[in-house]
């Protein structure tokens, strides 16, 4: 896996050698970041079940401002911080890795809202929870700030659905993969 544009493009990095990550293919974190890009300068980017990294390592390789790295599982927090090496081996990353569960997280977060979240959960646990109290949580919690963006992948059955509160802009299928997008009102 690399990473497909911006500053470090071409970057490879590093993906935890486990059933439970499921990396964003390239050519839909390509797709993604063509929807983000009048979005991604100088944002605050919000990484949800981040896994090995590659989407916030995208968003700050495209000019976001800072990312801040949401992830449970310990092997895959090694990893993210192997791949911050990676693309940072000199300097420090403006980012964040925070160690915690993103349902638990979200329900307790107090700070400044960000520009733009992101999450790729396990396909069975959004299937199960659904977005809508995401969406609700976040807009309650300010995790994500009004006007910001919040973007979910999803398996290509899964649909997006209605929250009041926020306006879905995009909702595209690639192959087996679904991503939705919306905006905070």
């Amino acid at each position: 896996m690399r990473i497909t544009g911006g500053e470090f493009r071409g970057r490879n990095l590093k993906v935890p050698k486990s059933d439970a990550i499921r990396p964003t293919q390239d050519r839909v974190r390509e797709a993604l970041f063509n929807i983000l890009a009048p979005e991604i300068a100088a944002s605050s980017f919000l990484d949800l079940f981040a896994g090995s990294g590659a989407v916030g390592l995208e968003a700050l390789s495209r000019g976001a401002a800072s990312a801040v790295f949401v992830e449970q599982s310990r092997r895959h927090l090694s990893v993210l911080e192997e791949n911050l090496k990676l693309v940072y081996p000199s300097s420090r990353p403006p980012a964040t890795v925070i160690a915690a569960d993103v349902y638990r997280w979200i329900a307790t977060y107090s700070g400044e809202g960000f520009t733009i979240g992101f999450a790729d959960p396990p396909y069975a646990l959004g299937e199960e929870k659904g977005y809508a109290s995401v969406l609700k949580t976040l807009a309650d919690r300010n995790v994500i700030r009004p006007g910001g963006l919040f973007i979910a992948e999803m398996t290509s059955v899964q649909k997006a659905e209605d929250t009041p509160g926020w306006d879905i802009l995009r909702d595209r299928v690639y192959g087996t993969t679904r991503l939705c997008v919306w905006r905070r009102l």
